[in-house]
């Protein structure tokens, strides 16, 4: 074979060899590809440095005027309880006590609230008896007297309240809830004005 073919066959041809790539010199390519000292890609903000974070976490929790703090914070803690006592006087459920609530509950205070209950005369006349046995009057035996006769017909009256509360819950809800003669005696022990929550009916107006 001639050695001109040969040459051509296995021979490199320059033109169809690819040319190694030459480096591209952008200046503003080699600028965004450089993170800059104390920014962060992305956030368009500098980061805080190591002292500025330690800072923001030690920084105290309160405030720089105490005493007005200790003020505003008592004012505050003094309209919540008012407002809970306001809502509980009510009678709003929300704010009651567990014993309180419940529609069996509000309607045997109702009941109590309605009727005169002697239990209310017990602790004033208890605190006059007392004051009598301290003073040397000679009365002692008497007033000893009439205050067992008052504690015998208060006894007999809560005995009544109590039966009779029974009967008018169960006559309205079909049902007795444990404790409703407890509650209802304990009710009518307080005076009228301190009872908790309020009154809603008048004394002779039967509950509905």
């Amino acid at each position: 074979m001639d050695s001109g073919k040969l040459w051509r066959v296995f021979g490199r041809n320059k033109k169809t060899e690819t040319a190694d790539p030459q480096p591209v010199n952008d200046p503003a390519l080699e600028e965004s590809a450089v993170t800059r000292p104390g920014t962060t890609q992305g956030k368009g903000r500098p980061t805080p440095s190591r002292r500025q974070q330690e800072s923001a976490r030690h920084q105290p929790l309160v405030p720089k005027d105490r005493k007005a703090a200790k003020v505003a914070d008592r004012q505050n803690r003094r309209e919540q309880r008012l407002h809970v006592q306001q809502r509980m006087a009510s009678g709003d459920e929300r704010y009651l006590p567990q014993r309180d609530r419940g529609a069996q509950r509000a309607f045997v205070r109702d009941w109590v609230d309605s009727r005169f209950c002697m239990a209310e005369l017990l602790m004033p006349i208890a605190i006059s008896a007392l004051i009598f046995m301290l003073i040397p009057t000679g009365l002692q035996e008497l007033v000893m007297a009439m205050f067992y006769a008052l504690l015998i017909v208060v006894i007999l009256d809560s005995v009544l309240l109590v039966t009779g509360a029974k009967r008018a819950v169960r006559k309205k809800f079909g049902e007795v809830q444990s404790g409703t003669g407890f509650y209802a005696l304990t009710r009518s022990i307080n005076w009228r004005s301190t009872r908790m929550p309020r009154p809603r009916v008048g004394r002779g107006r039967r509950p509905v």
